[in-house]
């Protein structure tokens, strides 16, 4: 469900029509006039949703002060278009974002230049240079709530959700705790409240429940015991689109680039082996936190797909989380997920180690069954345009 930004604008000349939207090229002309067509039906600011075929647009109407507009104010509509249905949770997403989105315009004192640049050569020089100036801006901040929108209401994939439950320590420890084997509530609740005084056990205890990693079974009338029902790992593993650079698209790969990074994986990997249990279980723990952050966890879907150009990564965000960006490249080389290299006078990132998150019965539970099942991979989130 990949949305589409547009920010509609009332011409006084034409009536409304589509001012701007992101990604280019994703509305179509028959659409665009429909989302615009939709200011004609707003009698009242607002938020409100509209439905029509199989695409559901968001909607906030507004107007802002404007020295150049008959009645000194300017109508404008910023939408969030989906190709299905939304929900109610995703609804109050948009809304607060849309929001915060006209906020900014109505703070900013001549914002309403912007959008008279169809209308360019009627101004003067000076004018000019200020309606270019705030058009740009504008553009921008349609830009900046795409991105906003894409990281609040992107579904996560199954893999994040355990890795979020994870990165806590709290979390972490206790289960590993307890894949040693069943033990008794109140042992775990003694152990619990020395390890973590100022944290709630019951809380903890429930939230396990609720998401099936335990069981709490009572023997007798007192005595109840806490059952791990899944153990979950994370591990690394060689990345997929190195191996399918050299098995199916040498074509698309110079060979002297695969050259380079074929060494430096297999270099990594045979560190990584000779781990201690120790050092592994430390980067268990981070590897459930990259997955776990949202801005770490798109960098790394990305380079799933294959190796981008340094100069490219930026323009998979906004200009405003740019520094999360860099932040997020910056821990994912400390940690070996990541690493850049230079190939004929430019700079590429890709990925040096992916992470795989599984789950599985418990070794003390796979020894009643038959035959050890394999353990359950967590589902990474889908290509883009598959």
């Amino acid at each position: 469900m990949k949305p589409v930004v547009a920010l509609s604008y009332f011409h006084r000349k034409i009536g409304p029509l589509v001012f701007y939207s992101y990604p280019d090229s994703m509305l179509d002309e028959q659409l665009s006039i429909r989302i615009a067509n939709i200011m004609d039906q707003t009698v009242s600011e607002g938020f409100f949703t509209h439905s029509f075929e199989r695409n559901n647009s968001n909607n906030y109407y507004f107007e802002i002060s404007s020295d150049w507009a008959r009645g000194n104010r300017d109508m404008l509509m910023v939408s969030i278009i989906f190709d299905e249905q939304t929900t109610p949770e995703i609804e109050q997403i948009v809304h607060k974002l849309c929001l915060e989105f006209s906020e900014k315009l109505l703070k900013t004192e001549e914002i309403f230049t912007a959008f008279y640049i169809s209308d360019i050569n009627n101004f003067e020089e000076e004018d000019k240079e200020i309606i270019y100036k705030y058009n740009a801006l504008v553009k921008l901040w349609v830009q900046e709530l795409y991105w906003n929108v894409l990281e609040d209401t992107r579904e996560k994939s199954e893999e994040e959700k355990i890795a979020t439950l994870l990165n806590k320590k709290r979390m972490f420890l206790t289960l590993k705790r307890l894949s040693k084997g069943p033990t008794t509530l109140e042992g775990l609740r003694e152990w619990y409240n020395d390890t973590f005084p100022e944290l709630d056990f019951k809380e903890l205890i429930d939230t396990l429940v609720k998401k099936q990693f335990i069981f709490i079974n009572q023997i007798g009338i007192v005595e109840k015991y806490v059952l791990l029902l899944k153990e979950v790992n994370a591990e690394r593993i060689p990345p997929d689109s190195v191996i399918e650079y050299i098995d199916e698209t040498p074509e698309l790969i110079e060979p002297e680039l695969i050259e380079l990074l074929l060494p430096k994986v297999q270099e990594y990997f045979s560190i990584y082996e000779n781990k201690s249990k120790k050092e592994l279980e430390e980067d268990t723990f981070t590897l459930f936190q990259i997955v776990s952050d949202p801005k770490k966890y798109n960098v790394l879907s990305e380079l799933r797909h294959g190796l981008i150009a340094s100069d490219k990564l930026p323009k998979l965000v906004s200009k405003t989380t740019l520094d999360h960006l860099n932040s997020s490249l910056n821990f994912l080389k400390k940690h070996d997920i990541i690493e850049e290299l230079k190939f004929k006078n430019e700079s590429y990132i890709f990925l040096k180690a992916n992470i795989q998150i599984t789950t599985a019965f418990p070794k003390y539970l796979r020894k009643s069954l038959s035959k050890e099942s394999k353990p359950v991979i967590a589902k990474k989130q889908k290509p883009k345009g598959k």
